[in-house]
């Protein structure tokens, strides 16, 4: 009975083994998608870490853009203040203080 299961189960794993490296699913096999991100992940090299890193970037910079939109976007909508408008709930990104606006404010006023 032992060596009967054991068969049986040599034949599952080679089946196993074939049908992931000989079935194609969008253009590679199973096989080829674990070798490509074991290189990725494990033993990536110096291309594919600058690559990684820009991925990275792009996407933290991507997430920055879609958060300062969604929030700039109810402020538009809102019809204008006859006062001056209030500052966004999350403030600028240059981190601008009130004694810089009133400075900038300043010389613009001059200018005219």
């Amino acid at each position: 009975m032992g060596v009967l299961k054991f068969l049986v189960w040599t034949a599952c794993a080679v089946g196993l083994g074939v049908f992931l490296a000989t079935v194609d699913f969008n253009g590679r096999t199973p096989v080829e998608y674990v070798q490509r991100e074991w290189k990725r992940q494990v033993q990536p090299s110096r291309v594919e870490r600058v690559t990684n890193s820009l991925r990275d970037a792009l996407d933290d910079a991507e997430d920055a853009v879609k958060r300062t939109t969604r929030q700039a976007a109810p402020a538009a909508v809102k019809a204008p203040a006859p006062a001056p408008a209030p500052a966004p709930a999350a403030g600028p990104r240059e981190r601008i203080t009130h004694e810089d606006r009133a400075a900038i404010d300043r010389i613009i006023a001059q200018k005219k």
